[in-house]
């Protein structure tokens, strides 16, 4: 069974929602980004799957577009975030960085003000 979410004990930690769209780079992501430290990680499959589970959840600190989401796709996801959740930071690996492990964990190091 693949990998779908990483859940911290810690109620407070941040929460990062995943937009996938392939469940073994899914779980590849889940495994490298729990390494961050003590977040909990949602991983979604789709568009539709990722805006409910942004809305059922009860804080969303960062929206991670992936890399195969079209630019329609992510101004649609960009507009929600926008006006659904105000405070919710959004990175986009492959767009606004480079598509690599360490610029990510930059980003999510730096959207989350943790110590890289």
């Amino acid at each position: 069974m693949l990998t779908r979410e990483h859940i911290s004990y810690d109620v407070a930690a941040p929460v990062i929602v995943l937009f996938g769209c392939n469940p073994f780079r899914r779980e590849e992501v889940i495994n490298h980004l729990k390494q961050i430290g003590d977040i909990t990680i949602y991983g979604t499959l789709s568009e539709e799957e990722g805006m409910e589970k942004i809305t059922s959840l009860p804080k969303v600190d960062i929206v991670l577009i992936g890399g195969r989401y079209s630019d329609e796709q992510r101004i649609r996801i960009r507009k929600f975030v926008a006006e659904h959740l105000p405070n919710t930071k959004i990175s986009e690996p492959g767009v606004k960085y480079p598509y690599e492990k360490e610029a990510i964990n930059n980003d999510i190091h730096l959207k989350l003000n943790l110590r890289v």
